[in-house]
């Protein structure tokens, strides 16, 4: 009897996850979905140079997988942000807006949980903005009714 009361609540806890995991819960949309218009506005800019930016990051006390950008540390400092680069690149292009077609490449070295350092390479192209307005019945101008 016991036995069986143990295969039964085996039965129901499987049963009761893999009918969780069949679950769809992103299915619902908005009622005026169809009706809203879709539109790609993309505006016209001046390529300025590439841009180039060399960074150092260390952690103390903890584990990192870079493959999937991981680093839980105790204490950290450093690495390469997109803002840092917009910075490197306003430095050498004053009239700057953007970066655009970032690549990032990094050497790492970690010592088992004691101690990691990255050195970040990130490189991209700096790009100014044409001031003029956008296109009438833009992305820009759309507005749900």
């Amino acid at each position: 009897m016991a036995k069986k009361l143990g295969v039964l609540v085996v039965f129901t806890v499987l049963v009761t996850f893999f009918s969780g995991c069949a679950t769809d819960v992103a299915s619902v949309k908005l009622p005026h979905w169809d009706k809203k218009p879709i539109g790609v506005y993309s505006r016209e800019y001046t390529i300025l140079g590439t841009v180039k930016l060399e960074k150092g990051w260390f952690g103390v006390l903890g584990y990192s997988i870079p493959i999937i950008g991981i680093d839980n540390y105790l204490y950290q400092s450093g690495g390469a942000t997109y803002a840092d680069l917009l910075a490197e690149a306003r430095k050498q292009y004053p009239e700057a807006d953007a970066v655009i077609d970032i690549v990032v490449d990094y050497k790492s070295s970690i010592y088992a949980a004691f101690y990691a350092e990255r050195h970040t390479i990130v490189t991209g192209i700096a790009i100014k903005y044409e001031r003029n307005p956008p296109p009438p019945n833009s992305a820009m101008d759309i507005h749900l009714k």
